[in-house]
């Protein structure tokens, strides 16, 4: 009976990561798409007006229950892990960087997690798991090789993903760390999301325009940011967050470049290359060893039990 329940337990996990990384890709898909339609600012705009009214009905019944700590906390979880994140690297796009140069630099987030992991009790990376780090990151360098482009923008606007990153990183230790008071995800994710509107009000407010084109094309692409990279992305991350450690979250993280790849390559015809391949099959060597240390203690822990029950 164990053994079927870790079997259970082992892909309901799984399946939990693959939603993630899937959700998480497909925000560049979007962005990808809506490049061509219009302002990413203004599209950042609408896409969490949209996502907080969505989300209002399931939110209301927790938000009643919370005290101004609480929302604080969530507020600023937002404005750095939505905010911090996405404005920069839409930033950078605005400025000229290619949107796979952004993409690239912005997944070196699961790097700088485990790195920065230590900081957090219990999180530390070990032992077999280094090695698993230096595949998988090896593979997403080799699959996101080929699409780099590092003279399209001013030196200086290819820090932005990496500010980006850096922001990402810190909400999420902070996250980890100090989770707050539990509730509903609908409701920290509504905080979140309302945290973040009058930034992107702000700056498509300074880009000159706040009101969304009358596109079929805009509203499409901001629907698939708000079901798919908003409610999906964000929602499975955090869950993934109550449930597994820095360092397999990380791991699972480095699959997003070549998956973003060979998403656009059955959506928008960009070329497959073989490198991207091999970086995809490196990744996936990697992704069991930085999950070791927390699947030898499941193991562990099995076994004590085992011996405790005869």
């Amino acid at each position: 009976m164990n053994v079927i329940r870790s079997r259970l337990s082992l892909l309901t996990g799984s399946a939990l990561l693959l939603a993630m990384v899937v959700s998480w890709s497909s925000g560049f898909i979007g962005y990808r798409y809506v490049a061509d339609q219009g302002s990413v600012y203004l599209a950042s705009l609408w896409r969490f007006v949209l996502a907080a009214a969505v989300l209002l009905p399931l939110a209301w019944a927790g938000l009643r229950a919370l005290r101004g700590t609480d929302v604080a906390h969530q507020g600023l979880l937002g404005l750095f892990a939505i905010g911090g994140y996405i404005g920069p690297i839409a930033a950078s796009i605005q400025l000229g960087v290619e949107p796979g140069t952004a993409s690239l630099i912005a997944n070196l987030l699961p790097l700088t997690m485990v790195v920065l992991a230590g900081s957090v009790p219990g999180q530390r990376t070990r032992g077999w798991q280094w090695l698993g780090l230096a595949l998988c990151l090896t593979g997403m360098l080799v699959a996101s090789a080929a699409s780099v482009k590092w003279d399209a923008a001013d030196l200086w606007a290819y820090s932005l993903p990496l500010l980006g990153v850096l922001s990402l990183a810190a909400a999420t230790l902070f996250q980890k760390a100090s989770p707050g008071t539990s509730m509903p995800a609908s409701t920290a994710l509504f905080i979140q999301v309302c945290a973040v509107i009058p930034v992107f009000a702000l700056l498509a407010w300074l880009e000159g325009e706040m009101r969304p084109p009358p596109s079929a094309g805009f509203t499409a692409g901001v629907v698939w940011l708000v079901v798919f990279a908003t409610l999906g992305g964000y929602g499975f991350y955090w869950l993934c967050l109550q449930r597994f450690s820095i360092q397999r979250i990380s791991g699972a993280l480095f699959l997003a470049p070549p998956v973003t790849m060979i998403w656009a390559w059955l959506q928008f015809g960009d070329p497959l290359t073989v490198s991207a391949i091999a970086g995809v099959g490196l990744t996936l060597l990697g992704l069991p060893l930085l999950g070791m240390s927390a699947m030898d203690r499941l193991g562990s822990s099995n076994a004590r039990r085992s011996k405790s029950c005869t």
